[in-house]
């Protein structure tokens, strides 16, 4: 009998394991991956979001915002610009039905379609791709010859979407809401600007400001972005030796860093100059680094008043 009842014991333990395992999503919000490229000598911005509610995935979402380049009589890139507005967001304006070529997969190859046009528009492939992912898991999807083939109404190729997905999934695990915002430099070319915040039982963990610059080919074949962010520059960026303050970005970067951790991106004071006050240690301007943060406290759930505490 004591035997017997040590077995039921034994099962109740192992039950009550499985029933308060480890969740696969502790923190519910919008959690992201994005991926700078360069489309015809423009920038590009491709990125997946993820919406987790109360612990499972709720949503995919796919976009990108491609860029126009302004080229010189002699057909050289000058000069590069964001375009205002997304793929998703310029729907039917994007062009790619009734105008793009038509491509089907049989017998397991592509092919295109003698005089055919695009059947589908680039949101609606893009959604039909979210719909699958929702319905079988990110990591479902086939791709033959760059495009993916096994989504009913989907013939694009696979921009970086799965692997950007994928992504997105492993930040949501992480509990990592990742934040973007594009901009222009003042040479005519492009910045990728982001925050990224980790949230751990309910509160902000850490927090991450980063920026991506670029530069212009000089054959003239367009935007090069650089291979270090301003925060992998490190000493390097060389904004050290002009400081009034005699400090590096990234060391000012990481104390605008503190200073949200400590009492939230509403804390952070801006004057009429743009530039940011009242953090010892920082004289640069909002970059958008309060915007982002606040947006990236919004994505996670979070008071943008709340300290780590």
């Amino acid at each position: 009998m004591k035997k017997f009842f040590t077995m039921i014991l034994v099962l109740v333990a192992a039950l009550a394991l499985v029933g308060c395992g480890e969740k696969e999503f502790k923190v519910d919000g919008e959690f992201s991956a994005f991926e700078v490229s360069v489309h015809r000598g423009a920038p590009m911005v491709t990125s997946v979001t993820v919406t987790v509610q109360k612990g499972k995935i709720v949503k995919y979402f796919i976009d990108a915002r491609q860029g126009t380049a302004t080229k010189d009589a002699a057909g050289k890139i000058t000069a590069v610009a964001w375009n205002a507005k997304t793929k998703k967001e310029l729907g039917n304006e994007y062009g790619m039905k009734g105008v793009g070529p038509e491509f089907k997969f049989e017998g397991g190859a592509w092919t295109q379609v003698e005089g055919g046009t695009s059947k589908k528009e680039w949101f609606e492939q893009a959604n039909a791709i979210e719909a699958f992912w929702l319905a079988n898991g990110h990591d479902a999807c086939e791709v033959v010859d760059e495009r993916i083939s096994n989504v009913a109404g989907v013939t694009v190729k696979d921009g970086g979407y799965i692997k950007l997905a994928a992504a997105a999934v492993a930040n949501a695990k992480a509990g990592k809401v990742v934040v973007f915002e594009h901009s222009a430099h003042y040479n005519g070319t492009a910045n990728l600007t982001w925050v990224e915040l980790v949230v751990e039982n309910g509160k902000a963990k850490s927090i991450f400001i980063d920026c991506l610059q670029s530069t212009l080919a000089a054959d003239g074949s367009g935007l090069v972005w650089n291979t270090k962010s301003k925060k992998q520059l490190g000493n390097d960026y060389g904004m050290k030796g002009s400081s009034a303050i005699g400090k590096e970005w990234f060391e000012q970067a990481n104390a605008i860093e503190a200073e949200i951790l400590a009492n939230g991106p509403d804390a952070i004071k801006v004057n009429a100059e743009g530039v940011i006050t009242g953090i010892a240690g920082v004289s640069i301007k909002d970059g958008g680094y309060t915007k982002l943060a606040k947006a990236a406290y919004k994505a996670a759930g979070l008071s943008t008043s709340a300290a780590k505490k």
